[in-house]
């Protein structure tokens, strides 16, 4: 198998002053959640550039479109009232607009990332036209997919919410009926017990998600299956390791929401530095009153940028999940499989 030495890396055993790393070490043998995602984080280092543009080809419609709906925003918001409501009407017809592609996007970027992930492997040069070429022939089958999953989680999602927000109202009523000459002490006890039921729902809605966590890398790598095959295939990999998918989801999550907090915090930075110019120079109250659907609207643009920067690094760790529980029950070398490209995976 073929190594890079790479010093600073300490996920390998160190000789001498370098690390060894082999690009697919995840690929060889069972790995740990974290692993999964150091090697996810590693992955998407080492191959930035094209990880990184395939992200920008996704995003760059809303974006571009974001800003241009900026200029008409800005405009009629210097207006008086009716401009402002002509300020909403643009911002949701916007949103109107974009809706049909955000809800394909994910999907295409999920899928795009896995077949550059194979393209890499053999050293195939990465094209917008080439991943197209790939996904032609399984994007409908994909589109279907994707939206049986989006229906079916959303109804267990909402299952889980409703029971979620009945636990929660339940004990919010029985701690303010125990302890409601103390404050301290009721606000103590909601808070542990929301602690002990978030705990639980966390879980459960991870291992509701899991069963649809690798459905793009099953319908791009597995000729053979379609949008609703696909399902079973699924169903075939992860409920011999149910509790390491969970674990995965759970940390795949974590590390998710690390990464758009950060990016988040960055980006209200930015803001913060742009509001204190123009507090120098102008009532900053006065300002967010009469342009705060246009600044919504350069936030929302901001959005699109960290999502385009951190998916990738998640869609890896989706990817790496996927080999991972194939290698786990099939046994399958598939860094020799991905070099031959055979068929399926």
């Amino acid at each position: 198998m073929e190594t890079h030495a790479q010093s600073g890396d300490w996920r390998i055993t160190t000789l001498g002053t370098a690390v060894l790393q082999s690009r697919f070490r995840t690929l060889t043998r069972p790995a740990t959640p974290f692993e999964l995602m150091d090697d996810a984080v590693s992955y998407y280092r080492e191959n930035f550039r094209p990880l990184f543009t395939i992200s920008l080809w996704v995003y760059l419609i809303p974006i571009v479109v974001s800003l241009l709906l900026l200029v008409p925003m800005v405009f009629m918001e210097t207006a008086t009232t009716d401009g402002f409501l002509g300020a909403i009407i643009v911002e949701y017809l916007g949103l109107f607009m974009l809706f049909p592609y955000l809800v394909v996007a994910p999907m295409v970027h999920a899928a795009f990332t896995t077949l550059a992930f194979r393209m890499l492997a053999v050293g195939e040069p990465i094209t917008l036209r080439g991943l197209w070429a790939r996904l032609k022939p399984r994007f409908w089958h994909l589109v279907a997919n994707q939206l049986l999953a989006m229906l079916a989680l959303g109804g267990i999602f909402t299952v889980l919410g409703l029971g979620y927000f009945l636990v929660v109202l339940a004990v919010v009523l029985g701690v303010g009926a125990l302890a409601s000459g103390s404050p301290t002490l009721a606000l103590v006890l909601v808070s542990v017990l929301l602690l002990v039921v978030s705990i639980p729902t966390l879980v459960l809605a991870a291992m509701a998600n899991v069963w649809f966590l690798i459905l793009p890398q099953i319908i791009v790598m597995e000729e053979r299956t379609d949008a609703i095959t696909a399902f079973a295939r699924a169903v075939e990999l992860v409920r011999p390791n149910l509790r390491h998918a969970t674990l995965c989801c759970l940390a795949f999550w974590g590390v998710q929401a690390v990464f758009m907090l950060a990016v988040m915090i960055v980006v209200f930075l930015l803001l913060g530095i742009i509001a204190g110019i123009i507090g120098i120079y102008s009532d900053l109250e006065q300002v967010f009153s009469r342009w705060w659907l246009s600044l919504n609207q350069v936030y929302e643009s901001f959005s699109y940028i960290a999502y385009m920067l951190v998916m990738p690094a998640m869609y890896l760790t989706s990817i790496l999940l996927y080999f991972d529980l194939r290698y786990r029950n099939e046994g399958l070398d598939i860094y020799e499989a991905l070099q031959r490209g055979e068929s399926g995976v």
